[in-house]
């Protein structure tokens, strides 16, 4: 029953709309694709847009806390559990949610772009039918109208790119990833006096772009063009909050590429915390270890000075005699 209704508010209209968008731009469909999102982008962009003022917002009160927040770090090193109580604390006085990147506007975003990605997935299947059975399918699923069915058949060919299949020159995938990581360098916080946030941050940026670049190797092209077009216009959406940042510049103002992150990042982002977890602990074994320095240092100094006085000894017993 509901994938009756999500085939027949959400699946069917998209499907009918992309193939009326095909017969209207000279039966392009890569056009159709392009259109389609920037208009369903658009129709987001007041909340996405809300999303980012509030994103914003949160990275500068969070920036405006990094002494406060060194200074914990400093007192409570070998307490990971207090020092978490005390950054809550602080975040909590000075009105920061850490679940804020989950608000309103970015979670209505997310539930109406969802399915609309998977009913543009199934409807370039369709409309690039070439079994029989995806004829049959793609012919209940198109409306009657002549406008929608003049644009048959479709032409999966844009450019380079066979909208059905995977782009087999990668160029799809680069401009995924490439557009992807220029969206995460102009909304990156400036240089966090967290080693743990900033390894994490470090990660995503590469880790993310890779990840989408991976899926867009093993979809059909329509669905990479679809990324490039939502990420590119992501950008531009971002430079009204962010401005425009220059990607190959650190947040923090430095000049040259960013830092690719190493083993070390990825240590320290799952591991924040590597001290003991009983403080006394710690301290115990540095005054033990101290004990057994000043103790060997004693046992030297006494065993010297004895092997002098035998020496001592020994230059004045032939006077003697």
């Amino acid at each position: 029953m509901a994938l009756e209704i999500w085939d027949l508010i959400v699946h069917r209209p998209i499907l009918n709309f992309l193939l009326l968008l095909s017969n209207v731009l000279f039966d392009n469909f890569g056009l159709a694709i392009i259109v389609l999102t920037l208009t369903v982008r658009g129709a987001l962009a007041p909340l996405t847009l809300k999303q980012l003022q509030a994103s914003k917002k949160m990275q500068d009160a969070t920036a405006s806390l990094q002494p406060k927040l060194q200074q914990l770090r400093k007192k409570y090193a070998r307490n990971p559990q207090k020092l978490r109580e005390e950054q809550m604390k602080l975040y909590k006085e000075a009105g920061i949610s850490p679940l804020g990147c989950l608000s309103s506007p970015m979670l209505v975003s997310l539930i109406i772009q969802i399915p609309i990605f998977i009913a543009l997935y199934r409807s370039i299947i369709q409309a690039l039918a070439v079994t029989p059975q995806d004829l049959l399918g793609l012919s209940q699923s198109i409306y009657s109208w002549p406008i929608v069915t003049e644009a048959l058949p479709v032409s999966g060919h844009f450019l380079w790119i066979d909208l059905a299949k995977p782009d087999p020159y990668f160029i799809l995938p680069l401009l995924v990833m490439g557009t992807m990581w220029i969206s995460q360098r102009m909304t990156a916080r400036s240089t966090s006096a967290d080693p743990q946030q900033q390894s994490m941050q470090n990660m995503m940026q590469v880790m993310m772009p890779l990840m989408f670049g991976f899926i867009t190797m093993t979809l059909p092209g329509g669905i990479g063009l679809y990324f490039v077009v939502v990420t590119a216009l992501g950008i531009v959406i971002q430079s009204f909050v962010y401005g425009w940042r220059n990607p190959f510049v650190r947040p923090g103002g430095q000049k040259g590429a960013p830092r690719l992150p190493n083993l070390s990042d990825l240590k320290r982002a799952l591991s924040p915390f590597d001290q003991p977890s009983n403080p006394q602990e710690g301290a115990s074994h540095g005054s033990s270890g101290s004990k057994r320095k000043d103790s060997g240092r004693s046992n030297s100094t006494s065993s010297g000075a004895t092997g002098t006085q035998q020496r001592r000894g020994g230059s004045r017993g032939p006077q003697e005699r």
